[in-house]
């Protein structure tokens, strides 16, 4: 019997795939909320999110992208994604604890977009 090559690469990639799925999920709570709310402001509908749990939530879905990245880099050693997607965890927390701006926080955001990306390109 020969082993189902098939089976490999989707195994590989899964982590990557949910990296990916981490940062956009990331992305989605930081600035998708607002379009969710304006959406209902204007159906005449008040949602009110907290903005503590929203940042929970934000640096929560970071440093899980920082662990599926991290998985993937056990399978693939390549330092780049790992690396981006630390400085892109820690920018994204920092952002959410220390000294709050939208523009840095889209910087931290983005690189752990790209750092996942990076990663699922990588164990392909």
């Amino acid at each position: 019997m020969q082993p189902d090559s098939d089976d490999k690469p989707d195994k590989a990639t899964r982590p990557s795939q949910l990296a990916a799925l981490g940062a956009v999920l990331a992305f989605i709570a930081c600035n998708g909320l607002f379009i969710l709310i304006a959406v209902f402001a204007a159906l005449g509908i008040t949602l009110v999110i907290n903005p503590h749990v929203q940042a929970a939530a934000i640096s929560l879905l970071a440093l899980i992208t920082l662990a599926m990245v991290f998985i993937a880099f056990r399978k693939n050693k390549i330092r780049g994604p790992l690396i981006l997607s630390a400085i892109g965890a820690l920018i994204v927390i920092g952002t959410m604890y220390i000294h709050y701006d939208k523009i840095i926080e889209s910087v931290g955001l983005l690189a752990l977009f790209v750092s996942a990306i990076w990663s699922w390109r990588a164990s392909s």
